[in-house]
């Protein structure tokens, strides 16, 4: 392929798959408001693959993802109850699922490598992710789960866009709202298992999160941010996988999440519309036009005025925003229309 190595091209297949699925699917959790739960569950999923080695004594990714999923969706269990059984806050609640459970993750670890199990090497690569070692039939689970997930998101267009921007509405169509969460859930920890073989626990949030925050600066359309951010996605593994092996063997996974914070500091910067230094340019361009117009601002607060030089409203009487009466200058309604508009709710 190009030209690459045989396992080269594995890696990067599969990381481009993990990076389109994850930033088209993050665009929801963006949306919402919950970045922080991929996070969470991303490390709540560290003690369900060591006690899956524990049980099984081996390192086979089937197991051990299914220890991980497991363990996301225990945490995940727990979170809902502290939401809906306690008074503590969400976000707290997310907060101490992430600590709680990769603390418990980080004390097993720790048991099983005092064992001193010959098989247990490797456990620790989870954490940071070794997109290194994926074979063929890590690929092919990642892309067949990718498919998947893909073809769900498009059976439940309608449904997941209607629960994302307006829940009100989504609940007074009769539509179950717990349904739609627990889709939501499930799709988030079936992301965040077949991820965290290659970016780790730690960094597999900013594959969901950053493309999504992405192509949100860039678009405000949502069919086109879920596209955006799929291609950004895929773009940034494909770009990191390939500079990660050309560079003195770098991580991957730290490499794509590296290119990844700094699209996303980019993007803040100079995305069109909503980019720092583009509200910058607007923000100075209105105030020269609040100075340039403050002859019609004056005559819009007063309403009239018998200024002899009429100099200053020459071009507004050619536009025909002010008129003159007996001497008096007077602003049309067109002129106040051009003068609200340009000092938005300050005159409404």
């Amino acid at each position: 392929m190009f030209g690459l190595s045989y396992t080269l091209t594995i890696v990067l297949l599969g990381t481009v798959f993990l990076g389109a699925i994850s930033g088209s699917f993050g665009t929801f959790i963006v949306l919402r408001r919950q970045a922080l739960v991929g996070d969470a569950l991303a490390h709540a999923t560290l003690p369900g693959i060591v006690v899956a080695f524990i049980i099984t004594q081996t390192r086979s990714l089937e197991w051990l993802l299914m220890g991980a999923a497991v363990s996301a969706l225990l945490a995940m269990l727990i979170l809902n109850v502290l939401k809906h059984a306690t008074n503590i806050k969400f976000d707290a609640g997310m907060a101490l699922i992430l600590a709680g459970f990769f603390g418990m993750g980080q004390m097993l670890l720790s048991y099983v490598q005092k064992t001193g199990a010959a098989s247990q090497a490797g456990l620790s690569r989870f954490i940071l992710g070794q997109a290194a070692t994926m074979l063929r039939h890590d690929v092919v689970i990642i892309s067949i789960v990718s498919t998947l997930v893909l073809l769900v998101m498009l059976a439940f267009w309608k449904e997941l866009k209607l629960f994302t921007f307006d829940p009100v509405f989504f609940r007074t169509l009769g539509l179950s709202e717990r349904f739609m969460e627990r889709l939501l859930t499930l799709l988030t920890v079936t992301i965040v298992v077949i991820g965290i073989r290659t970016v780790g626990v730690i960094l597999i949030s900013a594959l969901i999160i950053a493309p999504a925050v992405i192509a949100r600066q860039l678009s405000n359309r949502f069919g086109l941010n879920i596209a955006l951010a799929g291609f950004t996605g895929g773009m940034v593994a494909a770009v990191g996988t390939l500079l990660s092996a050309t560079r003195n063997n770098l991580p991957t996974g730290p490499v794509i999440a590296l290119l990844l914070g700094v699209l996303v500091l980019m993007a803040i910067a100079f995305a069109p519309r909503r980019g720092l230094l583009w509200q910058a340019l607007r923000t100075r361009q209105h105030q020269r036009a609040i100075i340039v117009a403050k002859p019609l601002i004056h005559l819009y607060e007063n309403r009239q005025s018998r200024d002899e030089d009429h100099l200053a409203y020459r071009q507004y009487l050619a536009k025909g925003d002010v008129k003159v009466e007996d001497g008096v200058f007077l602003i049309t309604p067109q002129g106040q229309a051009r003068v609200r508009a340009l000092m938005g709710e300050k005159f409404s």
